[in-house]
């Protein structure tokens, strides 16, 4: 996972910055049943307070004050509104970003962001706040991003959470990100009122969804990555009919290409955009145990793609600029979410000129090799079934 390195803040030095690794120290402990333990060592100079934090926090005053802020410029394309009260009866906000006088004109394409479902993953939201500040930015790309789509974005899925301190769940103690399948709307009121908004958007025919992106943070590797669903269809069984199928010019039935190679745009347009995107550890998967997750929940229901976006509690790896190969890895500080937010935005543009057919995107890999081997072997099962079933036809 990189340097997994702590944050500190103090008076003399009024922003976060993460402890030096080589203050670092990782061991096994007999007295914690042979468990790993983090330790670090901290020269106080003063007598003045110090805090620590496993990640640099974003905290739900602090979104609410921000939010405050950007009402109050007065941008005539920002739109914030209350979608729901949390249980503790704290705002679930809504935020629309649309450069059109009329948010659905002409089957407008839609963008809907989501983040902090983990109320421990802050990260998100620093890139969160980076996607909105572009987007509400004066940078020619904003400007051409708020005429083409419309964004729906909610900044924190689980403010009770937040606001409590919890690592991964709400107030009754339920992960709200395998909640998706049947929320309560008394007990994951955030859950389903989305859910519920999503499903209404994806009915309506003058809201044309594109994309569905949920923000996450990861402790276990470095980097930004995207998670994407598989479809069990023909289409996303496209690498294997080409296998069954490789002495034939063309397959007996009908097989779309261009849906499994599109899923693959926005990661490879991303990578190309930011030095700390990896394509290695960019993954389509049917994990049993992301079911109920956003991603896979929403993924069955609405007729877009639907994606996480994962980022690293702790560092990056990348290869410096002397053109020798070298890796080096990098602690992630603030402006360094922000900035991925930013080239996330760049990225959407660039998606969206793709879909437009006046952007190329050259993919490096096929998308079998984004598939883990377990759910390879799942899908040649099925698609063995569904070749059987076509020949017997």
């Amino acid at each position: 996972m990189g340097i997994a390195a702590p944050v500190v803040k103090s008076n003399a030095n009024n922003s976060w910055a993460r402890i030096p690794s080589r203050h670092i120290y990782y061991y096994r402990s007999s007295q914690h049943n042979d468990r790993w333990i983090l330790s670090f060592a901290f020269i106080f100079e003063s007598s003045d307070p110090v805090q620590f934090a496993y990640c640099i926090p974003y905290t739900y005053g602090q979104m609410q004050s921000w939010l405050n802020e950007l009402e109050s410029r007065k941008y005539t394309f920002f739109h914030r509104d209350l979608l729901i009260h949390t249980v503790q009866k704290r705002r679930v906000d809504l935020i629309t970003i649309d450069g059109s006088s009329d948010t659905f004109q002409g089957s407008k394409k839609m963008i809907f962001l989501t983040a902090r479902v983990h109320p421990g993953e802050s990260p998100s939201s620093h890139v969160m706040h980076g996607i909105i500040e572009f987007l509400v930015s004066k940078d020619d790309r904003a400007q051409k991003l708020r005429k083409v789509y419309c964004f729906k974005i909610i900044p924190m899925l689980n403010p009770d959470g937040v606001y409590l301190g919890n690592y991964r769940c709400s107030l009754m103690g339920h992960d709200l990100n395998r909640m998706w399948r049947g929320p309560s709307e008394w007990a994951h009121p955030s859950i389903y009122a989305v859910k519920s908004l999503l499903t209404q958007y994806d009915n309506n025919p003058q809201a044309q969804t594109v994309i569905y992106v949920d923000l996450h943070a990861h402790s276990q590797k470095p980097n930004c990555f995207l998670y994407g669903n598989v479809s069990v269809t023909a289409v996303s069984l496209l690498f294997l009919f080409k296998k069954l199928f490789k002495n034939q010019k063309k397959f007996p039935f009908p097989v779309e290409e261009k849906s499994t190679s599109r899923q693959l745009w926005l990661p490879q347009l991303l990578s190309e955009l930011s030095e700390d995107y990896s394509l290695e550890f960019t993954q389509f998967n049917t994990d049993v145990e992301k079911a109920g997750t956003g991603r896979r929940t929403m993924g069955e229901l609405l007729s877009c793609l639907c994606y996480t976006l994962e980022v690293s509690f702790f560092s990056y790896r990348h290869v410096d600029s002397s053109g020798n190969g070298i890796q080096h890895c990098t602690p992630y500080l603030q402006y360094k979410y922000e900035a991925l937010g930013e080239a996330f935005c760049r990225a959407l543009l660039n998606f969206y000129e793709a879909d437009c057919g006046i952007r190329e995107v050259l993919l490096k890999r096929p998308f079998k090799t984004f598939l883990p081997a377990r759910a390879q072997k799942s899908l040649k099962k099925q698609a063995r079934k569904m070749i059987q079933t076509v020949m017997i036809k």
